[in-house]
């Protein structure tokens, strides 16, 4: 009988492996448990921080003060808030278009008692949340106001936050807690990106909460702009329309603008020449006709207060014509706006001495190849059908003594009873700057960067008019080289009987 053999103990084996496997997870779950101690320790001192940092520290109890509380989520934002005794306030939620300086309607408002107080602001600010608004007061809702997803239908690209305007004294001041106002997002497509430039007098919607008396109350802003001499734009108009700029280089031209359509760019340049009844003409380039400028009080305290007149509907302002000429009465022409046709502004010879000499004047409407004008359209039509509009490659004349430039005579029609209607715009329909984006030719033309605009002079049968048009097929720095996408009208011209003062009305607006 052969002896048997010694079995082995069950249980673990253990290797060099097995111990070296061991000791890495002992040392990961040290290091682990250890950052998380440490992570633990930084957002306990984080929040002590942020309470401290949100706890409101006044040295009067009568000052009327806030301070922001750390933020919980993206859509809430809270204040702790000081109300003195000795005044009736009330916490206000105000709404609707505005620009920087201007206090919205008052939507929601609720009386606010003296005391510390912790405000808080829902912001549902998309077409999703249906811009929907909650304000709270120690926790307790005080004011809701939705304005619905149509409020700002494609949503906005930009909010803007908004201090208390300027130039407002009160007293006590008002407490602003938060303002926004959006910018509109413009949607072209996804493969494209339009970038809007606008500035801070035009208006937008948006949104101010505050802390005010209760009995104080607010005027409506003037649509008009108010002149100012702090501003680097020192314009007159529509605040949100057409804008004659009183800075604007050349001297010699009337330039418009229009950035409620993404851009300070100039929508019009116009230069304007006149005829007197002996033969004598007053036009740039010539020496003794130098330049404009305005001759009433457009840019006066009186003006200041006339625009900031909410009731006012329309605005008159005088161009004079500077004159080298001794002896020599330049010619004066009315400009008006009028709330009642906010695209527009209105153009005639005034009624004066001086213009009593001119028997017809011409207005020269300039920078074409910056537009790519190449749709013309006469007649009532309400928008410019491209199958019934003047092309400027059709009616281009390649037998001109200039090759590159043209100018040709346009019909009006028989009927000299009738009001003019001439509308023009390019033919592309996405905005410029996106062409010159995708299309190399367009690269480095300085190319209008706003929204696609058409353009329409409506004028009286009084005035007598004749329309050409100056067309350029060629490229404008290119020698040999055409036109990129072709021929554009680089100049209108558009001749008026001067011993007649009617208005004429000039409209941008966003094409069809």
């Amino acid at each position: 009988m052969k002896p048997s053999k010694p079995r082995r103990a069950k249980g673990m084996k253990f290797s060099l492996r097995h111990l070296l496997v061991l000791t890495a997870l002992i040392a990961i779950g040290t290091a682990v448990g250890l950052a998380y101690r440490k992570n633990d320790s930084l957002h306990q001192q984080r929040d002590e921080l942020l309470s401290l940092s949100g706890q409101l520290l006044i040295a009067d109890e009568d000052e009327l003060a806030s301070t922001a509380m750390p933020r919980v989520a993206y859509e809430y934002t809270s204040w702790q808030v000081n109300v003195p005794s000795g005044q009736d306030y009330e916490l206000r939620l105000g709404m609707g278009n505005m620009f920087d300086r201007q206090i919205p309607p008052i939507v929601g408002s609720v009386r606010i008692p003296p005391g510390r107080h912790r405000v808080t602001l829902y912001s549902g600010d998309n077409p999703d949340q249906d811009f929907r608004y909650l304000v709270y007061i120690d926790g307790e809702q005080a004011i809701e106001k939705t304005m619905g997803r149509d409020w700002i239908p494609g949503g906005w690209s930009v909010a803007s936050g908004l201090t208390w305007p300027r130039g407002a004294k009160f007293s006590p001041d008002p407490l602003q807690l938060s303002a926004k106002n959006y910018t509109p997002r413009y949607d072209f497509g996804s493969r494209y990106y339009f970038n809007p430039q606008s500035d801070s007098y035009v208006t937008q919607k948006g949104y101010r909460l505050w802390i005010d008396q209760r009995d104080q109350t607010y005027q409506p802003a003037s649509p008009f702009m108010e002149p100012s001499y702090d501003s680097m734009y020192r314009d007159i108009g529509l605040r949100d329309g057409l804008r004659y700029k009183t800075s604007a280089p050349p001297e010699n031209q009337w330039t418009f603008t229009r950035p409620k359509y993404g851009t300070r760019d100039p929508v019009v340049q116009i230069s304007a020449e006149f005829f007197g009844h002996d033969g004598a003409s007053l036009s740039y380039p010539d020496k003794s006709f130098p330049s404009w400028q305005l001759q009433n009080d457009a840019v006066s305290n009186e003006a200041r207060n006339r625009h900031n007149d909410s009731e006012q509907t329309t605005f008159i302002a005088n161009l004079k014509g500077v004159s080298n000429l001794q002896n020599t009465l330049p010619p004066v022409v009315e400009m008006k706006w009028d709330v009642d046709r906010p695209d527009e502004v209105g153009l005639r010879i005034a009624d004066t001495a001086a213009n009593d000499r001119i028997s017809r004047w011409r207005l020269r409407i300039l920078d074409g190849s910056h537009h790519l004008w190449r749709e013309l359209q006469i007649g009532d039509r309400q928008w410019i059908d491209p199958d019934h509009a003047i092309n400027a490659a059709s009616v281009f004349d390649k037998d001109s003594t200039n090759p590159a430039v043209s100018t040709v005579p346009i019909d009006l029609g028989d009927d000299v009873a009738e009001d003019t209607r001439i509308a023009w715009q390019s033919n592309e329909k996405l905005p410029l700057q996106i062409l010159m984006q995708e299309q190399k030719q367009y690269v480095g033309m300085a190319l209008y960067q706003g929204l696609p605009l058409t353009l329409v002079m409506e004028i009286p049968a009084s005035l007598k008019p004749t329309l050409a048009a100056k067309i350029a097929d060629q490229h404008p720095t290119l020698t040999d080289t055409g036109f990129p996408g072709g021929a554009v009208f680089t100049e209108i011209q558009i001749d008026l009987d001067a011993t007649e003062r009617d208005w004429i009305w000039l409209r941008a607006e966003l094409k069809e």
